[in-house]
């Protein structure tokens, strides 16, 4: 006679046991479910920081781009005061004159130097504003940069600057001359490819300058070249020399 008992192998698991392991499945589950939710979390956490980091960037960049157009605006406004005041019929000692005080008062305390050279490239002083070096003072440091530097900045209107203004002179005066704890920011005088001369602007490295100080440099240099272009066209019959001058110089 067959029995109906059940074969042990074919039974049921028994109920706890079945609880036991449907919880099991569920922790395993809530398991990796939590580990899915840890790597998301750390995947936004990099992403947001990312994000934030191209917003920082981008931020900065607006701010340069604005500290930019606002340093170009400020040197244009400048160069076009000057150009107001220059328009008129002036001859070069005045129009180098009116210069120099239109850069001191924008750069002031600084000290202001505009070279004027001929058609060989030699380059001499023309005019010097003073804020606490006097014209004395600086002459040998005057002359060096006007013979190794001034014929260095090229025929484009473009600013040179200077942290140390030691390294504007590969052989500096003795002591330095003039250069020491000052910075430095020179520009040609240039129109239309050819260059009149150079202005510099030196200061002492504790004052700030102004935010626009190479672009006003820079603008004022090409607006004096212009000028400067001008007028000799018109009293200098183009020898080569500048008023007050002789050839032989």
């Amino acid at each position: 006679m067959r029995s109906n008992r059940p074969h042990p192998s074919r039974s049921t698991p028994p109920a706890e046991t079945r609880r036991v392991d449907a919880g099991a499945e569920r922790c395993a589950r809530l398991e990796r479910l939590l580990a899915l939710a840890l790597r998301s979390r750390a995947g936004a956490r990099t992403e947001l920081h990312q994000a934030r980091e191209r917003l920082r960037t981008a931020g900065d960049d607006f701010v340069h781009a604005f500290e930019a157009i606002d340093a170009r605006t400020d040197a244009a406004v400048a160069a076009a005061e000057l150009r107001g005041i220059l328009c008129h019929d002036l001859d070069m000692e005045t129009m180098l004159t009116v210069a120099t005080e239109h850069l001191l008062a924008r750069f002031r305390p600084a000290n202001v130097a505009i070279w004027l050279c001929n058609s060989r490239g030699d380059h001499a002083v023309a005019a010097y504003g003073a804020s606490d070096v006097s014209r004395a003072q600086a002459e040998a440091t005057l002359s060096i940069l006007g013979r190794e530097t001034c014929p260095l900045l090229g025929n484009e209107p473009v600013a040179s600057t200077f942290e140390a203004a030691i390294e504007a002179v590969r052989v500096p005066p003795p002591g330095g001359g003039a250069l020491v704890g000052r910075r430095a920011i020179m520009a040609p005088l240039v129109h239309r490819g050819e260059r009149f001369g150079a202005l510099m602007l030196l200061q002492e490295r504790l004052t700030e300058w102004p935010a626009s100080g190479p672009d006003l440099a820079a603008a004022v240099g090409a607006l004096l070249g212009e000028h400067i272009d001008r007028i000799s066209r018109i009293v200098v019959q183009r020898r080569g020399t500048w008023p007050g001058t002789d050839s032989g110089d």
